[in-house]
C-alpha cells in the first residue's frame, strides 16, 4: 500500500514561522528522516535563507575550526544549519552572536537528538532559543488536509460537525475517502508515518527500516553514547519494545531480555528517547491515592518501525497472539497522533496513562487549565458497556474536571452520550484526523 508519492506540506511550518517572528533562534528537533529539513525548506523564505548541513564533511570542518565565523556567514539572512548536534562548538558561538544582536529570525538549526537536553548546548541557548519537535507524518498530513487536525479541540467542542467522510485537500487531486473497514485502518496503523517507507511497497519499506537502524547504530548512536555499549544493543532494544506494543515499563524484565543491568537499561532508554525512537508516557495520579501504579508506559515511537521489528502485519493482527499485540500497538498509534497534533496546538496539553488497582485508562489528556479528557483505545469493531466502565468510574471521581470520556475503536458508528458521570463519546479511530473542520478559531483551553 503506497500512501505517499510526493513531498507533503508539513503542518508545523506555520509554527516555525511564528517562532522566528519573536525568537532569534529556532531549534527543529526530531528523529532522522522524519522531515525536519523538508519543514525548514517549506517554512523559510528561500531568498532570505542560507541552508547548510553538517552532514557535509567540509562544512562540518569549517564549523568545528571556526565556529564564530561559521555562524556569522550570512549576516543579513537566516542561517539554517542542518544536523547541528555534530558540532557542539557552535552553541557558544550562537550564544555570543545572539547576545550581541537579539533580532528575531536570525538562526534556525535542526538536530536528530534533543539538543536542548545536551548540557553544553542547553546551557548556552537557554532563553535564546525556542524549539519545535517534528514527528513522522501525521495522518492529516498524509491525506493533505487543508487544516491541521486537532482532535482534542473537536472533543472539547462536543464533536462539532461530526465525522467528515472525506478530506479537503490542498490541490485538485482525487479526494481520499475515510477508511471504511477495520482492515484498512490496520494497514494505516502498521504503515507508520516515516515519509520514505510510505513511498515503497512492503518489502522495500522493510529494507529501508533495516538500513535506517543500521545507520543509527553505527553513526548517530555511537556519537551520542561515547564509550557506552548502547549502539550494540539498540536494535535488540527496539525489537523487545516493539514486541510489547504500548506497555508498562518493567525494567527488570526488559534488562533480562537484553542481558544487561537495569542501570544500563535506564541509560539506554534515555538515549533512545533523546533520539526520538521511543515514547515514554508517564503515569497520572495527581490527587489520587498511593495505590496508583507509578510506572510509565513505553512504546516504539513510530508504528511502522514497530511493525518492522515485531513482524506484525494486518493479516497477523486478526489472529490469536497478533490480535493482542495489535491492540497495544494501536494504543501507541493513538498516542503518537496526539503527540503530533500537540506540536501545532496553540494551548498544548500533556499526555499520561493511569492504572490503579481497579481502574485503568489508556491515555489521560490534561489540558492547560487542569481539565482532562480520558481515552480508551479498543482494537474491536464493536464495543459494549465494559469499554466505558473505567471511564465512568474515574469521571465520577473527577466531576467537572473531566471534559469527556472517549472510546476510540475500529467500528464505524459515532455516538455521544450524556450520562450521570458526564459525557461519553464512542468514535471511530479515523476521527483522530477526519473530524469536521471547526467553523471558528480554536477555543483556548484556559
Amino acid at each position: 500500500m503506497l500512501r505517499v508519492t510526493e513531498e507533503l506540506p508539513r503542518h508545523g511550518g506555520s509554527v516555525a514561522r511564528d517562532i522566528l517572528k519573536y525568537a532569534p533562534l529556532l531549534v527543529v528537533q526530531g528523529a532522522r528522516q522524519v522531515g525536519k529539513s523538508t519543514l525548514m525548506r517549506q517554512a523559510l523564505p528561500p531568498d532570505d535563507t542560507v541552508f547548510v548541513t553538517l552532514d557535509n564533511p567540509e562544512t562540518l570542518l569549517f564549523a568545528k575550526n571556526d565556529p564564530r565565523g561559521f555562524v556569522e556567514q550570512a549576516p543579513q539572512k537566516i542561517l539554517a544549519i542542518d544536523e547541528a548536534q555534530r558540532a557542539p562548538e557552535l552553541a557558544l558561538a550562537l550564544k555570543a552572536s545572539i547576545d550581541e544582536d537579539r533580532r528575531p529570525g536570525r538562526f534556525a538549526i535542526t538536530g536528530s537528538t534533543d539538543l536542548l537536553k545536551t548540557p553544553e548546548i542547553s546551557d548556552s541557548l537557554a532563553g535564546r532559543a525556542e524549539s519545535l519537535t517534528v514527528y513522522p507524518l501525521s495522518q492529516g498530513e498524509i491525506e493533505k488536509r487543508l487544516e491541521p487536525e486537532d482532535w482534542v479541540e473537536w472533543i472539547i467542542r462536543d464533536c462539532a460537525g461530526g465525522f467528515t467522510p472525506a478530506a479537503e485537500t490542498r490541490d485538485n487531486s482525487e479526494t481520499i475517502t475515510t477508511p471504511q473497514t477495520a482492515e484498512e485502518i490496520r494497514q494505516i496503523v502498521l504503515a507508520g508515518g516515516y515519509p520514505e517507507p510510505l513511498k515503497r511497497p512492503d518489502p522495500q519499506a522493510n529494507r529501508w527500516f533495516r538500513s535506517y537502524i543500521e545507520r543509527l547504530a553505527t553513526h548517530d548512536a555511537k556519537e551520542l553514547a561515547g564509550a557506552s555499549t548502547y549502539p550494540l544493543h539498540l536494535e535488540n532494544l527496539l525489537r523487545v519494545l516493539a514486541s510489547r506494543g504500548a506497555s508498562e515499563l518493567v525494567k527488570a524484565k526488559i534488562a533480562r531480555s537484553l542481558g544487561i543491568s537495569e542501570t544500563a537499561l535506564g541509560d539506554y532508554l534515555q538515549l533512545a528517547e533523546s533520539m526520538y525512537l521511543i515514547n515514554i508516557l508517564p503515569s497520572w495520579g495527581m490527587g489520587f491515592s498511593g495505590r496508583a501504579v507509578r510506572r510509565p508506559k513505553i512504546s516504539v515511537a513510530d508504528c511502522g518501525m514497530a511493525s518492522f521489528f515485531s513482524g506484525l502485519t494486518p493479516q497477523k493482527a486478526r489472529q490469536s497472539g497478533g490480535f493482542e499485540l495489535f491492540g497495544s500497538t494501536l494504543e501507541a498509534f493513538v498516542l503518537a497522533e496526539l503527540q503530533k497534533q500537540n506540536t501545532w496546538r496553540e494551548e498544548p496539553y500533556r499526555l499520561f496513562h493511569l492504572r490503579e488497582r481497579n481502574t485503568e485508562v489508556n491515555i489521560v489528556i490534561e489540558l492547560a487549565d487542569g481539565r482532562v479528557i480520558l481515552v480508551e483505545v479498543k482494537s474491536a469493531v464493536n464495543v459494549d458497556d465494559r469499554a466505558t466502565r473505567h471511564l465512568e468510574t474515574l469521571m465520577g471521581r473527577l466531576g467537572t474536571r473531566a471534559v469527556a470520556g472517549t472510546v476510540l475503536y475500529l467500528g464505524k458508528e459515532h455516538l455521544s452520550m450524556n450520562l450521570a458521570a458526564g459525557r461519553i463519546v464512542i468514535t471511530p479511530i479515523p476521527t483522530l484526523w477526519r473530524h469536521a473542520k471547526l467553523s471558528a478559531p480554536a477555543r483556548k483551553s484556559i
